[in-house]
């Protein structure tokens, strides 16, 4: 209710309670199999995993996932939510309570008997643990900065040009904390300061099922906070695709009165700053193979050609390899009725060079739901290009 203002959202919560019995009725009248062409709509928007190929290839740019959203909106303002929805609409907000005590919520998801309970009562399957490992104190130990402005008021102005500050995720702060931690050190390692911004959900999931409203409110709140910290003159750098991507596409539909920050993807940043690169460049050099993440290839395929630069740049070469959708699509994969499709869509493109003998020890990937749809279907865990980087060093 912060992000968008507190004289608006008692309004919003009493017009959800007066929409509730209307709501009840007309799914008490679905069920009785009372006829709504929505529902047809419905069936066919079920089918959408939200990656946006469909974006690049229309020659009119239809957004299949940004109208989706809108319907689902529309839809579930007439009818009740699968419970679902509201589970992973609100994971954001829910894991950084949930990563304090790990343990409990990991043993649930590893747990046969709840993840079937889970599969039949809620829909959803392959839950991922959640990392052991405290980003905060992490960060502590290594001496890394967290983002405020009294912390950028402090730095020099030569010290901000040097300056990077990653923008957290939900996904790769809390399941994959690693990988933050590793691009953390490759940053430092290539002469850089980093420094972290404070959590704060993106609200991805939300807009892709339609929560409006939650998702305009948790885009402004981010919004104010990326750029106070935006007007210090220090780049801000996001780690997955798809999460980095909605700060100029999902926000600009959201806000489309707002002056949005410049949140950039990592190797959009990395290419600008080549020449302390290559001052840096290793004495050998080796071939890798990239698995980008679909939204990247189709909303930002020059991105795909700038971990080529960074690569090369560094003294190592990298080959975009030819895939497809790797069937996760965010939690898309995780849904109960989606895990077939999920798999068979996997099959099409990445499981012949995820199983390739030729190229084993050599892909890596860009997306959080790409690794960890490989990791459950193929059991296989396969580095971010900034992790095998970080091997050079």
């Amino acid at each position: 209710s912060e992000a968008g203002g507190n004289a608006t959202a008692p309004v919003s919560r009493l017009t959800a309670l007066r929409q509730l019995p209307l709501k009840i009725r007309n799914s008490f009248a679905k069920r009785r199999g009372e006829y709504d062409f929505s529902h047809e709509v419905m069936e066919a928007m079920q089918g959408c995993l939200a990656c946006k190929s469909c974006v690049s290839q229309c020659p009119i740019k239809v957004n299949v996932p940004e109208f989706r959203s809108q319907f689902l909106a529309l839809y579930y303002s007439r009818y009740l939510r699968p419970a679902k929805d509201y589970l992973v609409g609100g994971l954001e907000l829910m894991i950084p309570y949930l990563a304090k005590w790990p343990a409990p919520y990991n043993w649930a998801m590893q747990n046969t008997s709840i993840q079937k309970l889970l599969g039949h009562s809620l829909g959803m399957t392959d839950s991922p643990s959640i990392c052991n490992l405290s980003l905060k104190l992490e960060l502590d130990q290594k001496g890394i900065d967290w983002a405020t402005p009294d912390s950028l008021q402090r730095l020099s102005s030569d010290e901000r040009a040097n300056t990077v500050i990653l923008v957290q995720d939900a996904f790769t702060s809390y399941f994959e904390t690693t990988l933050v931690l590793d691009c953390c050190e490759l940053l430092g390692r290539l002469g850089f300061r980093v420094m972290v911004a404070p959590y704060l959900p993106n609200g991805k999931p939300l807009h892709v099922h339609g929560f409006s409203r939650a998702f305009a409110q948790l885009a402004r709140r981010n919004v104010n906070m990326l750029k106070e910290l935006e007007a210090f003159g220090v780049a801000l750098v996001g780690i997955d695709p798809s999460m980095t991507l909605a700060y100029r596409q999902e926000y600009s539909k959201a806000l489309p009165d707002e002056t949005l920050p410049s949140v950039q993807l990592l190797q959009e940043w990395l290419v600008t700053r080549l020449p302390q690169l290559q001052a840096r460049r290793p004495d050998s050099g080796t071939t890798y193979n990239l698995l980008a993440h679909c939204t990247e290839k189709t909303n930002a395929a020059p991105a795909i050609a700038a971990w080529q630069q960074v690569f090369s740049a560094l003294g190592q070469q990298l080959n975009i390899l030819s895939t497809g959708c790797c069937g996760m699509a965010g939690t898309y994969g995780h849904e109960t009725a989606n895990v077939e499709t999920s798999r068979e869509i996997y099959a099409l493109s990445w499981a012949e060079p995820v199983n390739n003998p030729e190229l084993t020890g050599s892909l890596v990937a860009t997306g959080y739901s790409c690794r960890s749809q490989v990791k459950r279907i193929d059991q296989q865990q396969i580095p971010h290009p900034a992790q095998a980087l970080l091997r050079l060093f």
